[in-house]
């Protein structure tokens, strides 16, 4: 049966129209799938970003000495700091050469741990991460520099990164602990650069000038076997009366009581009286000559260091050496 002109119209309009309904749903459903997705991927992002970390049980202040089971908490939190960079238990680890986490005990047969220092203030609650800390003894003082020397005997294997004894020795076989166990920041065959403090620094300075004056002696480096797992010497050395009575002056030496305990006690006063000033009473003529001879030959060898660095950093920008 023949459909009259207004029929078809009728029924074209309402397929046209359901086939339009049809795009416009498929469209919708479309919109509502990404929407979804969309909607998942930022709560899978969210849930990424939720990290079981430590973070500060309570207020800890810089210079604080941090213990992990009593300044830390673990809590969830969700924060997008890489859980490389955050506080861990292997940061309070000893590690050997070869980065492996080796075990250490005290007297009584407990395990201990890596002692760490804030280095700034962090509110209860806060995340800790590694660059807010540093290993104990490693701290910055005002009073801390980097300071070439070029007149320490050094291992012929010395390395960026090794620690170090400082000793000074004599021609009677004597050897004494001059500073104890000090990060090497950089070395060449002839210099080593170091952190030292103001009282670090007029002890060596003292053993340097000595060591100018003392006919046979030497000042040479020795390399820890396991910094990690090894403790620092005590020194031994007795600075000059000259340089100990500067200390007790100088508002840059900050632990006095240190200074007296270990320089004033009876054993060192009679060290210094009986053996370093009866031997250098010795070369008191000469001392003039042998200082300067000393200096002058620090002096040439840094002239050529530094003639050989400033060449070498043509076009360059960096210092290069180890942090």
């Amino acid at each position: 049966m023949a459909m009259n002109p207004m029929q078809r119209r009728a029924r074209n309009s309402f397929l046209i129209g359901f086939l339009v309904s049809l795009i416009i749903m498929a469209v919708v459903v479309v919109i509502l799938l990404y929407r979804m997705k969309s909607l998942d991927d930022a709560k899978k992002a969210l849930e990424a970003e939720n990290k079981n970390v430590y973070v500060a049980a309570s207020d800890l202040k810089s210079g604080d000495t941090i213990i992990l089971d009593e300044n830390f908490k673990m809590d969830t939190v969700r924060t997008e700091i890489s859980e490389d960079e955050i506080i861990s238990d292997d940061d309070f680890q000893f590690y050997d050469k070869d980065g492996n986490i080796v075990a250490k005990y005290n007297k009584e047969g407990e395990q201990i741990y890596k002692e760490l220092v804030m280095r700034v203030n962090v509110p209860a609650g806060t995340i800790v991460t590694k660059d807010m800390f540093v290993e104990s003894g490693n701290e910055i003082t005002d009073s801390d520099r980097i300071m070439e020397f070029n007149m320490i005997q050094l291992p012929s294997q010395l390395k960026n990164g090794d620690y170090i004894d400082i000793r000074l020795a004599t021609s009677d076989a004597r050897d004494y602990i001059v500073l104890s166990k000090l990060k090497v920041l950089g070395c060449t065959d002839t210099s080593v650069w170091l952190k030292v403090n103001e009282t670090e620094l007029l002890t060596l300075n003292c053993a340097i000038i000595e060591s100018y004056l003392m006919a046979g002696s030497k000042l040479y480096a020795t390399q820890y076997i396991e910094a990690g797992m090894q403790d620092n010497l005590i020194p031994t050395y007795v600075v000059s009366n000259e340089v100990l009575a500067l200390m007790n002056k100088d508002n840059n030496v900050l632990d006095k009581d240190e200074i007296r305990n270990r320089y004033e006690e009876l054993g060192n006063q009679e060290l210094r009286q009986e053996y370093f000033d009866s031997i250098l009473q010795k070369y008191q003529d000469q001392r003039d000559s042998l200082v300067e001879s000393g200096i002058n030959d620090e002096n040439e060898k840094i002239k050529a260091a530094r003639q050989q660095f400033v060449e070498s950093l043509e076009g360059t920008e960096d210092i290069g050496y180890e942090r």
